[in-house]
C-alpha cells in the first residue's frame, strides 16, 4: 500500500473513486453524483488541488486508488490558521484495515507542516459512528452538530463538526 499526495497524473483515478463514493455513500458528501458528472475534464483539471496548502492524499493498492482525504487551508486573513479535511473516502473492500487512518494521518502530517495552521476541522455525518471513531482516534474532538445539514434522497442528515488543535 502506497500513501502519498496525488498529482494531476492521478486525476482519472481520483475521478473514478470520487464517483464511487458519491454513488455508494451519497450522504457522506455535500456534492451529488449528478452535479459531479456534469463537470468537464477541464473543470476537474482546473479545480484539482495542487499546492502545499491545498492537496489530496491517496492510498494506492498497486495502481488502484482505494482511499483519499483532501485538505485545504482557509484563505481569509482572519481564518488562515485553520484547515479543513474534506472528501474522506475509502473503498468498502479496504475499510477496517487501517487504510483510512493512514490516509488521514498523512494528510494531517502534511497539514501540520504549513506554518500558519493551528487547527484542522472536518464535518462528518452524525450517524457514521465508525468515521467518528476514526477521527477521534487521531485527536479530533466534536464541537457541535448541525441539524439537517444535508438532504439526500428525501432524508435529512445531521453533521457533527470536529476539530483538532495542532498548536
Amino acid at each position: 500500500m502506497e500513501i502519498r499526495k496525488l498529482t494531476l497524473e492521478d486525476l482519472p483515478e481520483f475521478i473514478r473513486l470520487r464517483k464511487e463514493g458519491l454513488i455508494l455513500s451519497p450522504e457522506a458528501f455535500g456534492e451529488s453524483i449528478s452535479e459531479y458528472e456534469q463537470k468537464t475534464m477541464e473543470q476537474h483539471t482546473n479545480n484539482f488541488p495542487k499546492t502545499f496548502d491545498n492537496f489530496i492524499v491517496g492510498a494506492f493498492d498497486e495502481e488502484e486508488l482505494v482511499g483519499v482525504a483532501g485538505f485545504y487551508q482557509k484563505r481569509s486573513e482572519k481564518m488562515n490558521h485553520k484547515g479543513t479535511i474534506w472528501g474522506m473516502y475509502v473503498n468498502p473492500n479496504y475499510r477496517g484495515k487501517g487504510v483510512g487512518k493512514k490516509v488521514l494521518s498523512e494528510a494531517i502530517q502534511h497539514a501540520t507542516q504549513i506554518e500558519d495552521i493551528l487547527q484542522i476541522e472536518l464535518a462528518v455525518i452524525s450517524s457514521n459512528v465508525s468515521a467518528k471513531k476514526l477521527y477521534e482516534s487521531v485527536g479530533f474532538e466534536s464541537f457541535g452538530t448541525e441539524k439537517r445539514a444535508l438532504f439526500v434522497n428525501g432524508e435529512f442528515y445531521d453533521e457533527d463538526h470536529m476539530v483538532m488543535i495542532i498548536k
